[in-house]
């Protein structure tokens, strides 16, 4: 999406210097290309305004500054702060697209479900979505920005770690159609417990204006428990018969490692196979099929598409190791919610199952009692071999458990037991590093 200086000083009430002609708003010099504007974010450990240089030489028409820099003779609008301009920036790109758009938030599941939503409202033409984990303050108006005006639907993941993000993500997204997941331990440290989790979830519901869609996942009580606007239209999905989209059944079938998933809308009954295991990924898909739903969109064909679904980086991706051992790399993120649900999938395989499980963070003063809980749970799943890693594992291990507290000291280990057919998972919060024994085990330089 491009704009040229007077848009830019409009939309972020900043002062036209100098007249350019209009580009896409970068912030990155790395990914810059000629007639782009650079936009020179600051904070405490770094300052864009120090790579205006570098701008100018990949070909920058003009820049937002919130100070002078000397030598530059592009384009040039100066505001106040340049962090509030990129966000105002964010709502002005957000005014300008044509489709829906569809936010989602949640403690878990948020980039699967946004990935699934996507494939479920294919029928409005190109669907524009969150890259990567850019669902913060800076990502959210990267997200709009990059949306193409004429875009059928975008649909943007926004994230949270303190009090107050949701409703500035909100404000800026503005979005049509608002669901929560979930409310789970995530983030607890900064959130102060789940109730201020929910809080802060709530924030996209609290927003909601007369007329959006709002989704609530039934299965989750705090999500229900979430106000809204009284003149929202509400659907809620999940495994009570009253939801607007039921979840039928779900089971991993073991030979694929691949979920079928039932769904029911009214008398329609909706079957296909999710090419993951996990059967909490079906409330991921009901979830999509809500969306859907509320948009009108033909339900069959919504849910036909879910099928093409592929697991988005770490997130329950099966892998394959050498001599015929079958990896799933679910090691981007975890909190205690998603940890069972691993633990318990891993339980459901066949042959001989392995757990590699790291450290969960940012759970505050209750995570010694939460990583216990875990293990002692994949203790009792009758697995091969558990293996922990980290130092809050560690401090959670039985006496004799197999515990590291660096992950690749695991490597040799695992080398050892590991033989043809055995299926192992790895699962840890993203600090935790927990692929760095994946990689060990392929040789590959960590």
């Amino acid at each position: 999406m491009n704009f040229d200086a007077s848009q830019i000083a409009r939309a972020t009430g900043g002062e036209l210097l100098r007249d350019a002609p209009a580009g896409p708003v970068l912030t990155d010099t790395r990914t810059l290309v000629e007639g782009s504007w650079f936009l020179a974010l600051s904070g405490e450990r770094f300052d864009g305004h120090a790579f205006a240089d570098k701008a100018a030489a990949a070909g920058a028409t003009g820049a937002v500054f919130s100070r002078e820099v000397d030598g530059w003779t592009g384009g040039e609008v100066r505001v106040a702060d340049t962090t509030r301009a990129y966000q105002d920036l964010g709502r002005a790109a957000r005014d300008r697209l044509k489709g829906p758009v569809i936010a989602l938030t949640g403690s878990a599941g948020k980039t699967t479900t946004r990935a699934m939503i996507a494939l479920a409202v294919g029928e409005l033409g190109h669907v524009h979505q969150t890259v990567g984990n850019l669902n913060n303050h800076l990502g959210v108006p990267m997200t709009l920005l990059a949306a193409p005006e004429d875009a059928g639907a975008s649909v943007v993941e926004m994230g949270t770690s303190s009090h107050g993000e949701i409703a500035v993500l909100a404000d800026i997204g503005r979005p049509d159609v608002r669901l929560v997941l979930n409310v789970g331990a995530s983030h607890l440290q900064e959130l102060g417990g789940l109730e201020g989790v929910a809080a802060e979830k709530g924030a996209l519901f609290a927003s909601a204006r007369a007329g959006d869609l709002v989704i609530k996942n039934f299965d989750d009580r705090r999500v229900m428990g979430m106000p809204t606007h009284p003149r929202a239209r509400v659907l809620t999905f999940g495994s009570d018969p009253g939801c607007h989209v039921v979840i039928e059944g779900a089971s991993i079938v073991p030979e694929t490692l691949s979920t079928r998933v039932a769904l029911r809308v009214d008398r329609a009954l909706f079957e296909f196979t999710v090419p993951s295991p996990g059967v909490h990924l079906a409330s991921n898909a009901a979830a999509a099929l809500t969306v859907a739903l509320g948009l009108g969109l033909d339900l069959r064909r919504a849910a036909d598409s879910l099928a093409a679904y592929e697991p988005v980086g770490m997130r329950l991706r099966r892998e394959e190791l050498p001599g015929d051992i079958t990896a799933i790399n679910d090691a981007y993120n975890a909190n205690p919610e998603s940890m069972r649900a691993s633990l318990r999938m891993l339980a459901q395989l066949p042959g001989r199952r392995v757990a590699v499980i790291g450290d969960m963070l940012e759970l505050g003063a209750g995570e010694a009692r939460m990583h216990r809980e875990v293990v002692e749970l994949a203790g009792s799943l009758g697995l091969d071999l558990l293996v922990l890693v980290g130092p809050r594992m560690c401090a959670a291990a039985s006496p004799g458990a197999h515990a590291f507290e660096e992950a690749t000291d695991a490597a040799p280990l695992l080398r050892d037991f590991l033989t043809a057919g055995d299926v192992v998972l790895f699962k840890g919060s993203r600090g935790a590093k927990v692929e760095r024994v994946l990689h060990a085990l392929r040789d590959e330089v960590t």
